[in-house]
């Protein structure tokens, strides 16, 4: 049967537009008319006919009304700069075709290029500690520095480290979306966005006004395991969104590499409890592409960019030496005050050596006025 594939594309943004149609009814519906378009031709007591169609969906499907939201959904994609990918298209990813109920369209802004088939997921807790912080931008930075594509989900804490570092890297970035294209969320992360297109792009299989709810992130994790060859785990509590990645990943039989943690951390529980089940550890970025064949092919010829460490002692004087002796192993950050007491010294005089530390990169201020060594 020869197909339209324009009018199929726009019938398929169509069904897209109706959240009642996910990819399950949608194959239900493709089985039974052989494509969206005669779908959306039928009648509604057609339609209640098959598997999963209720009469009142089967009405919204047969009433004309969702192929003219659909043009004006490409209308308004289009005049952002969006790009708009159905599962027919020879654009779509091949990644979501191998996997159970692939989305019906992605929305695209930015770019997605053929070297971002290297591309390792990573993930974690929207409230790290500065250790997650720290090793989920190492791991960014080393496998950015190598030319793999970072992947995560723009939220707030280790996902917004990791789109951030791996641009600061030089690499590419990609970020999976739960909420439309049109919607900024979260709000403090407008300008990352921005950045995120110039090297990479952001995904969405939700249409251009969707709001963010609690219901759409799990559908996005699954598209960041499908993209990506491995999927890392970065500081985590036993109940988080980053293990339903790391299960999606599984389930789709590729690599779970997780980050051990100190025990006595919250965050370290989900990671801890995959190396239990048997995901694998990783203390570095050559841990994960000794794992994974095609990321281990591209890059034998190359080592990662070991991640920067303060200078040798050596190079400080007296006072700067005694308070990088004592950041030396907190990842927390530790107060100008407590430093003082620790040296017993005037808190004037140890600010003004954090000042000069901080100044020259040895050491970074984290917000409530702590500091920890720069491991960047």
């Amino acid at each position: 049967m020869d197909i339209d594939r324009e009018k199929e594309r726009l019938s398929i943004i169509a069904m897209n537009l109706a959240p009642e149609i996910g990819p399950h009814r949608f194959k239900n519906l493709i089985g039974r008319f052989g494509s969206a378009a005669d779908a959306l031709a039928a009648g509604a007591g057609e339609l209640a006919a098959v598997e999963g169609i209720s009469q009142k969906v089967a009405q919204k499907l047969s009433g004309g009304k969702l192929i003219e939201d659909a043009e004006k959904e490409i209308k308004n994609a289009g005049s952002s700069g969006i790009e708009i990918i159905t599962c027919v298209e020879d654009e779509y990813p091949a990644a979501f075709k191998d996997i159970s109920g692939g989305p019906l369209v992605i929305y695209v802004k930015g770019s997605i290029l053929p070297g971002d088939s290297l591309s390792v997921a990573i993930v974690g807790t929207r409230r790290p500690t500065s250790y997650g912080r720290a090793a989920a931008g190492m791991f960014s930075r080393e496998l950015a520095g190598l030319g793999a594509t970072t992947v995560s989900g723009l939220a707030r804490g280790i996902d917004t480290e990791v789109h951030t570092e791996s641009i600061s890297a030089g690499g590419r970035t990609i970020a999976f979306l739960g909420n439309g294209l049109n919607i900024h969320y979260p709000p403090e992360n407008r300008k990352l966005e921005d950045n995120i297109v110039k090297h990479g792009a952001l995904i969405s299989e939700f249409p251009l006004d969707t709001q963010p709810d609690k219901g759409n992130f799990p559908r996005r994790n699954r598209l960041i395991s499908a993209f990506s060859l491995a999927t890392l785990v970065v500081e985590a509590a036993e109940k988080s969104g980053a293990l339903i990645t790391a299960k999606y990943c599984a389930e789709q039989g590729k690599d779970v590499f997780a980050v051990p943690g100190p025990v006595f951390s919250s965050y370290s529980k989900g990671p801890h409890m995959l190396l239990k089940q048997g995901a694998r550890l990783a203390e570095n970025s050559q841990d994960i592409i000794d794992e994974i064949g095609p990321l281990a092919e591209a890059f034998r010829k190359r080592k990662p960019k070991p991640a920067e460490q303060p200078p040798e002692t050596e190079d400080f004087d007296g006072m700067e030496e005694r308070i990088m002796k004592l950041l030396e192993n907190d990842f927390n950050g530790i107060s100008a005050e407590r430093l003082s007491s620790a040296l017993g010294l005037a808190p004037a005089e140890v600010f003004a050596t954090l000042t000069t530390l901080e100044i020259k990169g040895y050491i970074r201020c984290l917000p409530g006025k702590s500091y920890i060594r720069n491991f960047r």
